[in-house]
Parts: C-alpha cells; structure tokens; sequence
C-alpha cells in the first residue's frame, strides 16, 4: 500500500519551515541533528484512508518533550522538577535542592543508562531503557524509579526519492500524487520486537522495590491498536503499580493552527505484564482453522492449471 509523506523534517514538505530545517538535516522537536537524515527525513506517513503514522522518536519529543513530563507530572506531582544527574549534584553541593527534583536519564537530559542482562558464559549482557525517571533525596539516593520505553514503527520499502526531491526543495509528483511512496509500515515488528520488549522489561522492572509506578510505553496511536489487535483486546485495566505497564498514545492533531503539527494524547490504558505476556503467548485472533493447508493447495492448484510453467 503506498503511503505519502506529511512531514518532513518538521513540517509539512516544501513549507518555509521544513526547507529550513531540511538545509540543515535539523530536527526541530529535539534540537538536533535529525536522526533519519540518512534514511529520509520524513517524520510521519500516511497510507489512502488512514490515520498519519508517526515513524521517528523524536517526532514525540516537541514542547520540550511533553510526553515525558506529563508522566513525571502523573507519578512524582505536579511540581516536579526534572533535570540532568549533574544539575541535581550541583543543587546538592550548593545546598539548593527542594525535595522536587526528579533525575532523568535518557534523552535530551543524562543519557541513556545501560542496564546488566544475563549473557553467555565470556560476553557482556545489557539493555538500555529510553528513560529512567528517579526521585532522589537529600544526598541524591534514590526514592522511586520510572521507566519509560517510547517506540514508533520501522518502514518497508523506501520514501527516499520523494526525500530526495524535498531536499532539492522540489516537488515530488508520483503515481500516488505529491509526496507518494511506496514505503509501508513494518507491522510484523509489533509482534517479533515491540511486545516481547514490553514483557521483558516489564519483568526485569517488575522486581524492583523502587518501580512503584511500573512501565510507561508511549508510543503512536497507530502501533497500540496493531498490539490489541495482534494480541486481541480483552486485556484487563488494572490501577497504576508494581509489574502494570501503562500505554500512552498519540496521534497528530486533525486540526491546528500555526506551522508545527501538535500531537495529542489519545489513549491512556494501565494493565499487567501477566496480562500482556498470556495473551501474547495464546493470541484468540489467530487466522481460520487450516488456512496453512488451504493456502498452500490453492498455489499447487493453480500451477496445475498452467498451460507452461
């Protein structure tokens, strides 16, 4: 299925904005270097009849990324303070700290931190996680842990001639009409990465005293409905806590007014690693009854009807 692209470094391509910013493979959402200037600058696509799917991170990091502090906000209050591990050390040794501070890492502020794994006998195991959120106390010991994963979608195929185009700020015509491609969604990852992600991570956080909150997984409206539907949508609503794992979602806005495209919060859902983990592993949205069988005779049929092979 083709899909067009709607933003293009920022902005809708061939705006004023998203030349700018495209002349200097900038993102304007990080303040950055845009991360997929290799591969297309395109922050979100869209498929005929469909909602916009956004395909970078980043694209999720605007107003000084929101998405993040709208979880400090739901879980430490909303007079916290977010900052970096040496903003937080110089508060200590001035003696200035409030008891509001909460200490990012990931992103824009300290850093991804890489988190041991079990591994093989002679190598090294880890993982990292997009964001750890931690209270800290007089002597910068933690109080409470936060974890947040932020996922979009990979693409098939490729957008990168109408990439090519926009960054020559020209017009990109095609059989799909302006700014058309033939890249997809590579939905196949929402089953062979995103959801065992969820559940190790979930598992991994579940054991930690601190996690009082569980897993937050933002991520774009589009993927989450993938999810239910991969895993079916009889999942239970549980109460923020230990081993839950809590879904934001967002989505474009339909209506805005200005250049940049605001996102919005679509949907807020808690429930429980357990929860997630069995439906992964008995799914009740599986394909008819021998469709395997079905599939594979209807191609062995038809090379039968072949006058030449």
């Amino acid at each position: 299925m083709p899909t067009k692209v709607i933003e293009f470094h920022g902005f809708q391509p061939l705006t004023a904005e998203s030349k700018e910013f495209a002349s200097r493979r900038w993102c304007p959402f990080v303040d950055d270097k845009c991360k997929k200037s290799q591969s297309g600058g395109a922050c979100a696509l869209q498929a005929p009849n469909a909602n916009p799917v956004i395909i970078c991170p980043n694209r999720l990091y605007g107003n000084q990324f929101e998405v993040i502090w709208r979880i400090a906000r739901q879980t430490f209050g909303r007079d916290t303070d977010l900052l970096t591990d040496l903003e937080a050390e110089n508060r200590r040794r001035n003696g200035t700290l409030t008891g509001r501070e909460v200490v990012v890492f990931g992103q824009g502020y300290s850093g991804e931190v890489g988190i041991k794994a079990p591994s093989a006998e002679g190598e090294s195991g880890s993982f990292k996680v997009d964001f750890l959120l931690t209270s800290v106390g007089p002597d910068l010991e933690p109080l409470a842990i936060v974890a947040v994963e932020v996922q979009t979608i990979d693409t098939t195929n490729s957008y990168k001639k109408a990439s090519i185009d926009y960054y020559a700020e020209q017009p990109h015509p095609s059989k799909w009409g302006e700014g058309g491609t033939n890249a997809g969604f590579n939905w196949e990852n929402v089953t062979k990465r995103i959801l065992p992600q969820i559940i190790y991570k979930g598992h991994a956080l579940r054991r930690e005293k601190l996690a009082l909150h569980g897993l937050f997984f933002v991520l774009p409206e589009p993927v989450l409905q993938k999810i239910r539907t991969r895993i079916g949508s009889s999942l239970l609503e549980y109460p923020k806590g230990p081993g839950t794992v809590t879904f934001h979602s967002y989505q474009l806005a339909e209506s805005w007014s200005g250049a940049e495209r605001p996102i919005e919060l679509v949907t807020e859902f808690t429930t429980t690693v357990e929860q997630i983990a069995f439906a992964f592993v008995s799914p009740q949205n599986l394909p008819p009854l021998g469709i395997y069988e079905d599939t594979i005779a209807a191609k062995l049929a038809a090379l039968s009807r072949k006058t030449a092979l």
